[in-house]
């Protein structure tokens, strides 16, 4: 199976910091099964042909999804466009009172992504008004951040999930799985919901992602997993079951 790499339209430029790893454009697949498969799906990791070990510890990750007042990011999804992106603000752990978070803007085009970062300058207490979150993010963001956040400024979602993070013996292919998922609707509220949760269901997610020079390699490693590959939007998900 040969992939192609893939071009990105033009769209907002953040600039973030010195890029990291995760700025690079990277091949994606994602593969879903049922909560009940977790064991299975650790033990598919650890005896994979490709050496996979633990590439850092496990952790807390919680997602805000930030749209525009129409949802656009979500309809794109839902519509089947190649090129789209999300903006989200990402932070670890189970505090929300004093954490240093994210902004991150996820781009995809097809299979190929590109995640840009940029690590506020400062602690946040997220159980503040969203006006006076999203005021503090604009101000310590940098001018490309700011521009996109004019418009994609509708806090929309929270997804919290757990993750584990895996690597091959030869550093080429990473693997994330994610577990044990649980949403809070935004959309309604002046300030953090993490009261209210969405009926969700949960959902075992591996992720496998490696570099556009060693995109032959994904077919191969994904093969060796017994579950089918599935186009999953975690906000997706979760925003479909607010809305009903």
């Amino acid at each position: 199976m040969k992939i192609e790499p893939q071009q990105f339209t033009q769209t907002p430029n953040p600039s973030a910091q010195t890029p990291d790893p995760a700025s690079d454009l990277r091949y994606e697949l994602k593969l879903v099964c049922a909560p009940r498969l977790l064991p299975q799906a650790r033990s598919w990791i650890r005896l994979h042909p490709a050496g996979f070990g633990v590439a850092y510890p496990p952790r807390r990750v919680n997602s805000l999804y930030l749209d525009t007042p129409h949802l656009s990011s979500l309809n794109d999804n839902l519509e089947g466009v190649s090129d789209r992106q999300k903006l989200r603000v990402r932070w670890y752990g189970d505090q929300a009172t004093d954490v240093q978070p994210y902004l991150e803007l996820k781009q995809k085009s097809n299979l190929v992504g590109r995640k840009k970062r940029f690590l506020l300058p400062r602690r946040l207490d997220l159980t503040l008004p969203w006006t006076e979150i999203l005021d503090a993010i604009r101000t310590n963001a940098g001018l490309d951040w700011r521009a996109l956040l004019q418009t994609v400024n509708q806090p929309a979602l929270i997804m919290c999930y757990q993750r584990e993070y895996y690597v091959s013996h030869d550093g080429a292919v990473r693997v994330t799985l994610d577990f044990d998922q649980v949403a809070y609707d935004q959309r309604l509220s002046p300030r953090l919901n993490l009261r209210a949760r969405l009926p969700i269901a949960d959902a075992v997610v591996i992720e496998i992602k490696t570099a556009i020079e060693h995109a032959e390699r994904l077919p191969e490693v994904a093969a060796r997993f017994p579950v089918l590959r599935n186009r999953h939007s975690k906000y997706v998900h979760g925003l479909l079951t607010a809305l009903g």
